[in-house]
């Protein structure tokens, strides 16, 4: 007599094969040599049926060929074709195979609707993106809670925070809104044209993309045109008279272009004619400040990008200085802010690149050579470059709009 587990071991076996026995599905087919109707059991997925059961034989399944599937028990005699090619603005997800059809995706940017890739809809300005859209879902958008904005309509945007005039030591002009950032005093520290102080402190609102585009701007021809000309010759609110004189007496005259041109875009953050540049350069800061906020670098990695730049070298006196003075995640963004004050003329973007070549070379960190890639593509991919100089260079070339009432005050 067989051992109590090993009975029961043989039970639970019997079970199982009769369970798995009875789960085969069925199908009736009538014999055609006696006519009586049999119970057969169909084929399992990626088999087709090939000899249907008989008074001797059970059911005989065969392979699905080659681009053909069977995703079901079934009883067929052949297999369906895969699908062969996916439909407009989709990709391949999956190949097809014995068991499955080609399983087809909607392109990034789409999600199926029925059966059509839709665009992901774009969140409306006072409203941002909480789930990013997928192949499947559409994006879900939120109006933006008390303390932040989105000024832009995005599918991938989602609410940022009001910027806080307090923490840059600025006056608010201006409160927040859901569609806009806060205004602040632009008569601070940030432009007080101490045009001979070289910033090491470190600046929280460093504006990379602004200093880029503006810097290419104030090179010639705004270097050679009359500052108060040039301030009456922008579009919307004005530049008051006391800050253009102020910037005479202590700049130079690509300095006070450069300048002009970052106090005019402060006072005409909400003009509707001027909205699409502003926020070309603000959604280029943001993309910049997100890959800069690297955590792991060293006085060595800065030491390094330092001596790559080309043109005029920051002093080795105000790099260390700027890391006792700055959190880690702003090493880079301060050292190039320092390296475009005295290579002004420059193209950062081509700097970068250069910076890049002669870092591989050396060996540098990986962290480093990242960082400096991401923001180099950033910038470089920027078309708000010549949406600012096709605006300006005919705003000087075209005399009418040279004006010649008075000043804001």
């Amino acid at each position: 007599m067989l051992p109590l587990t090993a009975m029961k071991l043989q039970m639970l076996f019997a079970m199982c094969f009769a369970r798995a026995y009875q789960e085969i599905p069925k199908y009736q087919h009538r014999d055609p040599v006696t006519s009586k109707v049999l119970l057969c059991d169909q084929c399992p997925p990626g088999t087709a049926v090939k000899n249907h059961c008989s008074n001797e034989e059970t059911t005989v399944c065969a392979p699905c060929p080659e681009k053909h599937f069977a995703e079901q028990w079934h009883w067929g005699e052949s297999c369906q074709h895969c699908t062969s090619v996916c439909k407009e603005r989709q990709i391949v997800q999956r190949e097809c195979n014995s068991t499955h059809d080609r399983l087809c995706k909607c392109i990034p940017g789409y999600h199926l609707v029925v059966e059509f890739c839709v665009r992901h809809s774009a969140c409306s300005p006072g409203f941002g993106v909480i789930v990013q859209g997928t192949a499947e879902r559409n994006t879900v958008c939120e109006k933006c809670s008390l303390g932040y904005f989105s000024s832009t309509s995005s599918s991938t945007e989602p609410c940022i925070p009001h910027r806080n005039c307090s923490q840059l030591g600025l006056k608010t002009l201006r409160p927040g809104t859901a569609t806009q950032d806060t205004l602040c005093n632009t008569e601070n520290k940030e432009f007080n044209f101490d045009c001979s102080n070289q910033h090491t402190e470190c600046h929280t609102d460093i504006t990379l993309c602004e200093e880029a585009i503006f810097q290419f701007l104030a090179s010639p021809p705004l270097a050679s045109f009359p500052v108060e000309r040039l301030s009456e010759s922008l579009p919307g609110r004005k530049v008051d008279w006391k800050s253009v004189d102020r910037l005479k007496k202590s700049c130079s005259p690509q300095q006070q272009a450069l300048h002009l041109l970052r106090l005019w875009r402060e006072q005409n953050k909400d003009q509707d004619k001027l909205i699409s540049i502003i926020q070309g350069v603000n959604h280029c800061e943001r993309k910049v400040s997100r890959c800069a906020s690297v955590i792991k670098l060293t006085l060595e990695d800065l030491l390094n990008l330092m001596e790559s730049l080309p043109g005029e070298k920051v002093n080795e006196k105000d790099v260390r200085a700027l890391v006792q003075s700055c959190p880690s995640q702003r090493y880079i963004l301060q050292l190039l802010h320092l390296w475009k004050i005295q290579n002004g003329g420059q193209d950062l973007a081509k700097a970068l690149s250069y910076s890049l070549r002669k870092l591989h070379l050396k060996g540098a960190r990986l962290p480093l050579l990242k960082i400096l890639k991401r923001i180099g593509r950033i910038i470089n991919a920027s078309t708000i470059y010549h949406m600012y100089e096709k605006m300006i260079v005919n705003m000087i070339q075209d005399n009418t709009c040279i004006k010649t009432k008075l000043y804001n005050t």
